[in-house]
Parts: C-alpha cells; sequence; structure tokens
C-alpha cells in the first residue's frame, strides 16, 4: 500500500494550488514539458534509475523528509541489484484500483500505490481485482498526473475513477502480481541492509548447487548466453529483474525474496523442500570441448581419449597460447576476423571458447589503431608543412594546386582530399601566426 512519488508530488501540487506540471518544471526537475506527465513521469520517479535517487533526494530538500522516507515512494532500492535501464519495469499507462479510491475517499485524500505503476502488476493485492487502467464514463486512458484534477478524478470529463465495475482475478494472475508487489519496499518496513555483491553470491551458490561443471552447464540449462551469465558473476553487469525471474524462477525458488535480500538460495532450498538442483544428464547432451584439457602440453580429463578429441584439446591450446601472446604484448594486436582467420577458426567460436579474452584483446586492438592512427596524421602534417615551406620558397601562393604539386603521390592516394584539405589550413594558419610573431619583435 505504499504511495508512489509521482501520487505524493501531486497532492504536495493541489494541495498548494499549484499544478503539478509547473511544480516539477520550476523546483524538481527543471525544464520538463506537460507532455512529460503521461508516462515518462513515472519512469523518473517511480523507477530505480540513477535519476530517480537524484529527484528523491530532490523532494526531500523541498519537503524537508529524511531521503529514505521519500526513496520508499520509488524502488531505488534494488539499484545497484538489477540492471540501470528498468527495461519493461514500469507500465506507460496507469492503472488503478476503484475499490481502494473508494476507502481512500473515507480516510482521506486519495492517492497511487507504488505497485500500480509495475508493468507486471495486474491486479489489486487488498482486494483481489482487476486494475483499471481507462475511465468507466470517457472511456479514456489517464495520464500519471493530471494538469486539470487531482489524483483519483478522470484527466478528460473530470468525474471519479472509483465508480467502475469490478472483475475478479485468477490464482495465478493474482500469484504473479503479489510476487511483483513484494518488491516495493514500503514505508514502514525499509529495504534490508544488503551488500551490492548479494546477487552474485545468490547466482554463484545456485550455479555451485545446479553442477560440478559451473555456468556452462546451467547456461546450456536455461537457454542463457554463457557469456552474459559471466558477465554477470563477474560484477560487470547486472541482470534485468526478467532475468532474475527466469534464473530462480525456472526451479521454483523466491525470486523476489532472493533479490531484495530476505532469503538465500540454500535457505529457499531447505524451506521449500525442493529437489536438489541438477539437470538430468540422461536429458543433457555433454560438451565435447569439456571433456578434455591442455595443461603445459599434457592432456588432462581421460586416460585413452581419441584423436579427434586430441585435435581438438590441442586447438583450444594453441587458441589459448595465441590470446596470451598478444595480452602480453608479446604479439602486435589484430581484429577478432583476422586471429579467427589466422588460427582457421570462426569468429563464433572463437568468443564461445575465450570470450573475455577476446574482448580484452578488442580493446588493445582499438588503441592500437588510434595511435597509428595518429601518427598518420603528424606524417601527413609534416609533409603539407613541407610542400607550404616549399612553395612559398619558390614565390608562389600556397594555393591547393601549388601546394599539392609538391606532395608525393602515394601520400594523396592514402589519404582523401578533405583530410589534405583541412590540414593545409591549419598549417597556414599556423605559419601566418608565427610570422606576424616575428615581424612584431
Amino acid at each position: 500500500m505504499t504511495e508512489s512519488l509521482t501520487s505524493y508530488v501531486g497532492r504536495i501540487a493541489w494541495h498548494h494550488s499549484v499544478k503539478p506540471a509547473l511544480l516539477i518544471s520550476s523546483t524538481i526537475d527543471v525544464g520538463k514539458s506537460s507532455g512529460f506527465l503521461k508516462s515518462e513521469v513515472a519512469t523518473c520517479f517511480n523507477s530505480l534509475t540513477s535519476k530517480s535517487g537524484a529527484i528523491a533526494q530532490k523532494v526531500s530538500e523541498l519537503v524537508g523528509l529524511p531521503v529514505e522516507t521519500v526513496a520508499a515512494m520509488t524502488l531505488v532500492h534494488l539499484h545497484d541489484y538489477v540492471d540501470h535501464s528498468a527495461r519493461g519495469l514500469i507500465r506507460k499507462k496507469k492503472q488503478w484500483c476503484p475499490k481502494c479510491y473508494h476507502e481512500d475517499d473515507s480516510s482521506g485524500e486519495r492517492f497511487d500505490r507504488l505497485a500500480w505503476s509495475l508493468e507486471r502488476v495486474s491486479h489489486c493485492s487488498e482486494h483481489k481485482c482487476k486494475l483499471r487502467d481507462f475511465c468507466h464514463h470517457c472511456l479514456e486512458s489517464q495520464p500519471y498526473l493530471s494538469t486539470k484534477v487531482p489524483v483519483g478524478y478522470c484527466h478528460h470529463c473530470q468525474k471519479s475513477l472509483s465508480e467502475s465495475f469490478h472483475v475478479v482475478c485468477g490464482e495465478e494472475e493474482y500469484e504473479e502480481s503479489l510476487v511483483f508487489c513484494s518488491l516495493v519496499s514500503g514505508l514502514n518496513q525499509p529495504p534490508p541492509e544488503v551488500s551490492e555483491e548479494h546477487l552474485i553470491s545468490e547466482l554463484s551458490r545456485l550455479v555451485l548447487l545446479f553442477s560440478d561443471e559451473g555456468v556452462p552447464r546451467l547456461a546450456r540449462y536455461l537457454k542463457i548466453d554463457r557469456h552474459c551469465m559471466e558477465l554477470w558473476l563477474s560484477g560487470e553487469t547486472k541482470p534485468a529483474i526478467s532475468s532474475v525471474e527466469k534464473v530462480f524462477g525456472h526451479f521454483g525458488l523466491p525470486w523476489a525474496d532472493i533479490l531484495v535480500g530476505r532469503i538465500g538460495v540454500i535457505e529457499a532450498q531447505k524451506r521449500t523442500k525442493h529437489r536438489r538442483l541438477r539437470p538430468n544428464r540422461k536429458n543433457i547432451k555433454t560438451c565435447p570441448r569439456g571433456e578434455l584439457r591442455v595443461v603445459d602440453g599434457e592432456v588432462l580429463g581421460k586416460e585413452e581419449p581419441s584423436l579427434k578429441q586430441l585435435r581438438r584439446a590441442h586447438s583450444i591450446e594453441q587458441i589459448n597460447r595465441y590470446l596470451d601472446a598478444i595480452l602480453n604484448g608479446e604479439m602486435i594486436p589484430h581484429s577478432r576476423s583476422k586471429i579467427a582467420s589466422s588460427l582457421g577458426v570462426s569468429v563464433g567460436y572463437l568468443e564461445s571458447l575465450f570470450g573475455m579474452k577476446v574482448r580484452r584483446v578488442s580493446d588493445l586492438y582499438k588503441e592500437y589503431r588510434d595511435g597509428l592512427s595518429l601518427t598518420r596524421s603528424e606524417q601527413l602534417r609534416e609533409a603539407i608543412q613541407a610542400a607550404v615551406l616549399t612553395t612559398i620558397e619558390e614565390g608562389e601562393a600556397p594555393s591547393w594546386k601549388n601546394v599539392t604539386s609538391h606532395l608525393p603521390e602515394d601520400l594523396q592516394k592514402r589519404h582523401s582530399m578533405a583530410e589534405m584539405s583541412r590540414i593545409r589550413v591549419e598549417v597556414l594558419a599556423s605559419l601566418w601566426g608565427e610570422a606576424n610573431d616575428a615581424m612584431a619583435s
């Protein structure tokens, strides 16, 4: 039943007889237009992005409330655990429960619940009825904040939104809405204090419980990209809420409670008495690359490997040494396609074996190319400066035709006319500046 930040700001505005658009554009988020109040306002105010935290900080300064109280009206407490983009998290259209509005009339002022703005929440957790997203009188959808009427009334016909028919939901839809409603921390229930590495450690425990072979087996079982899961575990990227739901929900674990730190994987498995998180090995094909491993020329993994397995293992070892040589500075870095062609494999196969190393090699290759381009520009500048000086010494004007006549033909083939013209203008400006300084002295 936690109020959303958009509803709180709207109630403040109407309490002081100020339109919400004017209040937001002048004090909270300067420069926003009235169209901002339709859907973007909920994405910025009620979400878990960095801007949501900044807006909560600004509102707390304006109204004199603690930052924790205002932040509890948003989903900022999930910022450190999941992807910051919040794709598919906030609904584009406002939805509400007519019964909740009707009860608000008897207790005080109407307000919107934070859970109503979530995309996957379609039913009221209090009354088990389907949330409405259009006015029962004029059949129009509603903005999150209206510039005409307070919260709880239609933006178009100004009639009450509590006057609507009620649709009872099914158990499955209600349970799904309850799970996503549990992501809201609440004003009286502050979020548990967990570290940023909490979700990473729970994913690691799930990998260990699932299989001895680790990430590759779990990724194949869940049909998730292995490199994406490795980036999650390394902390380079954060999973989206939909990914967390897919990974933990596939095993029947309470993924929302695990996400916010209310419970751990091992504790959840003991409570639900779930079967051991291991796949049926008969139904999963083993990966031939995982059977053999080469260390210092010695094949590990089998007592008597076949000739095909030996060749594959030695090929993997050769690729690994080639990439290590580039990373250690023993070889000049090349592009992924050139490395793959020189080793006789495809780029996809190369990335599937050593994804992290290939990315680091690509970064080194980009730095190497940037250095070459800088050296290339300096050489062109020196050649054009020499051509300009030669033209001036011969008593001719440093025009484009006269300067290029003194440039080598191979240099003109390797550089574009636009690049040479730009550098010629810069050289002329620098030479004329030096000449004026000499004359003045």
